[in-house]
C-alpha cells in the first residue's frame, strides 16, 4: 500500500509518501505564502521525484493538528479533494501521534509540545506510544512549572518544544531540531497502520483539531 501524507498544522508544511512500513520520502515546504498553491506543487513534486503518478496511490492520509486554522483547514480540502478525485479512503493523524513515533527510542515518559497561539502550546504526556494524559494548550509558563516539578528532566519533543527551547532547557530536555519538524511521511506511515487497524474511509467525518482546552491555569498565569 501507497500512501501520500499531507502535514499543514504549522508555518512549514510536509507531503511524504510511504509504501507499508517503509517512508519513501517527503518534500517540506512554507506554508506561509500561498499554502494551498504550494501544497499542491509539493504534491506535484515528491511525485514526480519518486517516479510516481497519482493513480498509484491507494490512500490519503491527513494531519488533523491542532495547529493553524487557515492552514489545517487547507490541508484536509486538498486531502478530501485528492481523496474524492482518485477515489482513494482517507484517513486523519493527530499531529502529536507523528512527535511521539519519532521519540520511539526514548525509554522514560516524554512531552509533546506543539505550537500554538500566542505564548500558548498545546500539550500531551506520553509512556512509549501510549498517551498517559489529555491534551490541552495552556501557557508555556504553566508548562514549565509541569515540567520542573518532575523528579527527573522530561525530554520534549515538537514543534512547540523547538519554538521555546531556550526556556524548555532549564527545566527539561528538548528533541534534536530536526525531530521537531513536521513530517509528512510519518503522516502517511500511521495513516497506512490505522487503515490496516481499521479499513474505514473518513473522508465524510473528518474535522481539523481547533478548540482550545485551556488550563485553569494558563488562564492565570
Amino acid at each position: 500500500m501507497i500512501a501520500l501524507g499531507i502535514e499543514t498544522s504549522h508555518e512549514q508544511g510536509s507531503v511524504g509518501l510511504a509504501h507499508g512500513e517503509r517512508i519513501v520520502g517527503e518534500v517540506l515546504y512554507s506554508t506561509v505564502l500561498g499554502p494551498g498553491e504550494q501544497l499542491f506543487t509539493a504534491i506535484e513534486h515528491l511525485l514526480r521525484l519518486h517516479k510516481l503518478h497519482r493513480d498509484q496511490l491507494n490512500l490519503i492520509a491527513v494531519a488533523l493538528g491542532p495547529g493553524s486554522f487557515t492552514s489545517l483547514r487547507i490541508g484536509m480540502a486538498v486531502a478530501k479533494g485528492l481523496a474524492q478525485t482518485l477515489q482513494l479512503p482517507l484517513v486523519g493523524v493527530p499531529t502529536a501521534e507523528t512527535y511521539a513515533a519519532r521519540a520511539a527510542f526514548w525509554p522514560e515518559s516524554f512531552c509533546v509540545v506543539l505550537k500554538d497561539r500566542r505564548d500558548l502550546v498545546y500539550r500531551v504526556f506520553y509512556a512509549q506510544q501510549t498517551p498517559i494524559s489529555d491534551a490541552h494548550s495552556l501557557s508555556i509558563n504553566s508548562l514549565l512549572k509541569e515540567l520542573r516539578a518532575k523528579a527527573e528532566k522530561m525530554l520534549c519533543i515538537g514543534s512547540g518544544a523547538e519554538e521555546h527551547r531556550a526556556a524548555l532547557e532549564s527545566v527539561a530536555l528538548v528533541a534534536p531540531a530536526v525531530l521537531n519538524q513536521p513530517s509528512g511521511a510519518l503522516i502517511a506511515q500511521l495513516g497506512i497502520r490505522r487503515f490496516v487497524e481499521n479499513p474505514h474511509d473518513k473522508l465524510w467525518e473528518l474535522e481539523p483539531l481547533y478548540s482550545q482546552t485551556l488550563l485553569a491555569e494558563s488562564v492565570t498565569s
